[in-house]
């Protein structure tokens, strides 16, 4: 899954993705990891890359080398609850990563495991922090009067006591 988010000058491209498991077929590991691949190369220089998900393979290696990209989880010091991400019985594993472009680093601010939450039964949700600058808005010049001068009434041409009277003469009303 893909997301683009335009903020003040790039655009922020967040890859999601689920990384076949050790019993799927070298096939299914091979699209998976050529579709985030392919993907990843289609974004411009300019723009930011994030991501993100269940990366459980060795894999995740070379792509991060191939994109120039840093794995953030492994950047904070962090104790251990705060770092594993999928619990079976006695296994504890760190499967779950954020990556980023190493130029990019520092946008985010944190990144970290929610021991006492669970996703799914034995995952637990991997939260990550982003300095991100909302878009610029450009500002519309105005056509006319900004607003009302309600001053203006009480001089003395075109006042209201002036529209009163010609109102009055033209009805002939006096």
């Amino acid at each position: 899954m893909k997301i683009v988010v335009a903020a003040k000058e790039r655009l922020y491209h967040f890859f999601s993705g689920y990384a076949p498991q050790t019993g799927c077929s070298d096939q299914a590991k091979d699209e998976f990891w050529n579709l985030l691949d392919e993907n990843t190369a289609e974004v411009p220089s300019k723009d930011v890359i994030i991501a993100a998900g269940d990366l459980n393979a060795h894999r995740i290696l070379e792509y991060a080398e191939s994109h120039n990209l840093t794995i953030v989880n492994t950047v904070y010091r962090k104790r251990d609850s705060h770092l594993i991400s999928f619990y079976s019985g006695s296994t504890r594993t760190w499967i779950d990563f954020v990556l980023v472009k190493d130029r990019d680093l520092s946008l985010v601010t944190d990144a970290k495991v929610m021991p006492y939450e669970t996703v799914a039964p034995q995952h637990r949700p991997l939260i990550y922090t982003l300095k991100i600058a909302p878009p610029r808005l450009k500002q519309v010049e105005r056509c006319g009067a900004a607003r009302i001068k309600w001053w203006r009434m009480k001089e003395g041409k075109g006042s209201s006591c002036d529209f009163s009277l010609a109102v009055a003469d033209s009805y002939d009303c006096r």
